[in-house]
């Protein structure tokens, strides 16, 4: 006889999970990722050129490592982090390993990680709740909240230890030639004596030439008061010193002034420090980077800073004047252009950039403020506080929620009005 085992008529409906994908599907799924990333990165390259793409690519991964920090911190602490996506909006492609769906969204603003209670307001089931945010200890919730900000510091350091072993400290300037121009005549005297384009002049006709101002004039005026004379160059060639005879002619049909056809800029000179030298210098640069960077956001949010925001908005010439002389912080489009512009001047101001870019988003997630990661530690410290052995505090965070929605509007504004003067108005490319 078969037996049927008939379910209660009240016990609870299950609810039907979504069927996993197919091979085949994840398969086109990850073949649009691939194609879309490329297009991405090709529409960016129209756009701005190669530079623009590799800020493109540093930002995000910078903020990657980011959530990345959080998860693995969440991860080593116990608690439960169910997502940890690349992107927002529609899920493109996602596995589940074991209790985490990593995967990629449409979208490629960023990233988040998902750790289940964050705050005493969301929901959880029973048996999640011993592995929730909230109910961790004091010590594991302030790691898991600065995680972020800690890998932005532990990036910085990295990349000041890094650009000083590899490529040096800029010790001073020299004088570059940075373009060679073209003669309708012929070759100019610059093409005829062999000079070449990132040539540094270190003398000509005995005299030493220095990046400063006064010495590029210099050279200039023996130039110019040579015509149909040789002048002795000495240049820097790939770190050896080359001996080149060019002799002045004027160059423009019709003109007397006679020049070698060479274009001149500045550049800087390296020094590599010793492995400890690294170590100690790459400490004081980030130590600068976070004073300046903690002194420059107390301006932009104190009464003055935001008062010439404001007039800065109101008076396009204020704002113009301001602009040209990079004075106060900049939005993330303002950021963006500093990238872009310290890539094309070099490795060692990008680098430099991205330091002092981490070290600010480092900096403004601690603000002791929902939703930043500062708010969340400004919690934790505070129900530690008050809590006792055996007792627990919650804080009721409904009564700090008015205050969030305000900051949140308040950076709003800033943030919207910071993008509008660096749109209207630019920023100067400090780079030359």
């Amino acid at each position: 006889m078969t037996r049927v085992a008939v379910e209660p008529v009240d016990a609870p409906t299950r609810e039907l999970e979504e069927p996993p994908p197919g091979r085949a599907e994840l398969t086109m799924r990850f073949a649009v990722l691939v194609v879309g990333t490329v297009a991405f990165l090709a529409a960016i390259y129209a756009l701005g050129g190669w530079a623009w793409d590799l800020v493109a690519v540093s930002v995000f991964a910078i903020i990657m490592l980011h959530e990345a920090g959080h998860f693995v911190t969440a991860k080593w602490s116990g608690m439960k982090a169910t997502e940890f996506f690349v992107g927002f909006g529609p899920r493109l492609w996602s596995v589940r390993r074991g209790e985490t769906e990593y995967g990629v969204k449409a979208l490629p603003l960023g990233g988040y990680v998902k750790i289940l209670g964050m705050t005493s307001l969301e929901e959880l089931d029973a048996s999640d709740e011993p592995r929730s945010f909230v109910n961790q200890s004091t010590g594991k919730r302030v790691l898991v909240a600065s995680a972020g900000s800690i890998v932005h510091l532990l990036l910085a350091f990295l990349l000041a230890i890094g650009a000083l072993w590899f490529i040096g400290q800029p010790t001073s300037t020299r004088i570059q030639i940075q373009g060679l121009e073209t003669s309708p005549t012929g070759k100019t005297p610059a093409e005829l004596a062999g000079l070449r384009l990132g040539d540094v002049i270190v003398s000509i006709n005995n005299v030493a030439i220095t990046g400063t101002a006064k010495s590029e004039a210099t050279l200039e005026s023996i130039i110019h008061s040579s015509p149909g004379k040789p002048v002795v160059l000495v240049v820097d060639r790939g770190g050896h010193d080359v001996l080149i005879r060019a002799t002045p002619e004027p160059i423009d049909q019709g003109s007397k002034v006679v020049r070698l056809g060479i274009l001149l800029g500045s550049t800087h000179v390296y020094a590599r420090p010793s492995p400890l030298g690294a170590v100690t210098g790459g400490t004081a640069l980030v130590w600068h980077v976070v004073t300046g960077t903690v002194a420059a956001l107390g301006h932009a949010f104190s009464p003055g800073g935001l008062s010439s925001l404001a007039h800065q908005v109101a008076s396009p010439r204020a704002a113009a004047q301001a602009q040209a002389h990079g004075q106060g912080t900049v939005s993330a489009v303002g950021a963006a252009e500093y990238l872009a512009d310290a890539a094309r001047a070099g490795s060692y101001p990008f680098i430099v950039m991205l330091i002092l870019l981490n070290i600010s988003l480092g900096v403004l997630n601690m603000l002791p403020m929902l939703p930043l990661d500062g708010g969340h530690v400004a919690i934790a410290l505070y129900e530690g506080g008050r809590s006792r052995r055996g007792r627990r505090y919650r804080a009721d965070v409904t009564k700090l929620m008015p205050v969030a929605y305000t900051f949140m509007a308040f950076l709003l504004v800033f943030v919207v009005a910071k993008m509008y003067l660096d749109i209207a108005h630019g920023v100067q490319n400090p780079f030359g």
